[in-house]
């Protein structure tokens, strides 16, 4: 299902909802990535448990991205790619209020490692009110979320 910006988000279930990072993606689909197994569980806790999953859509776009370019499986890329296609993710559009949020989230970050990208899940979760996120990155601890496990 995707959504797009402006949508109605009283149709959503608020309080079942989780935003996934693209290493989530990426861990799921990837048998020999070190969070594979924990994805599959965390996955199927959610699901059991009725939560959305929402991604932005700059989660997918990276995902699919590191998994053709950086390792080199453009099968699972474009398996990826058709799932969104297929509408299969819950999608929530980037707006200019979240790209802003994103920004300043963004300007404090010291490390390397923390890229907009992660601002990015960062500033979604803030948008849609939820404190959880589907990730192995601790730096979304650190600004105060709560990684599913």
């Amino acid at each position: 299902m995707i959504i797009m910006p402006g949508e109605d988000r009283k149709r959503r279930n608020m309080t079942n909802l989780v935003v996934g990072d693209a290493d989530s993606i990426i861990a799921l689909v990837y048998k020999d990535d070190a969070n594979h197994t924990k994805a599959q569980k965390i996955s199927e806790k959610l699901l059991l448990n009725k939560f959305q999953i929402i991604f932005p859509d700059t989660a997918i776009v990276e995902a699919i991205t590191t998994l053709k370019r950086a390792l080199n499986l453009a099968d699972k890329a474009h398996f990826i790619n058709k799932q969104y296609q297929n509408g299969t993710f819950h999608v929530e559009y980037i707006t200019e209020n979240i790209m802003q949020k994103a920004s300043k989230i963004f300007g404090e970050a010291l490390s390397k490692k923390n890229t907009f990208f992660d601002a990015i899940i960062a500033a979604t979760a803030v948008e849609l009110g939820t404190k959880e996120i589907f990730s192995f990155d601790k730096w979304y601890e650190k600004l105060g979320f709560k990684l599913v496990k």
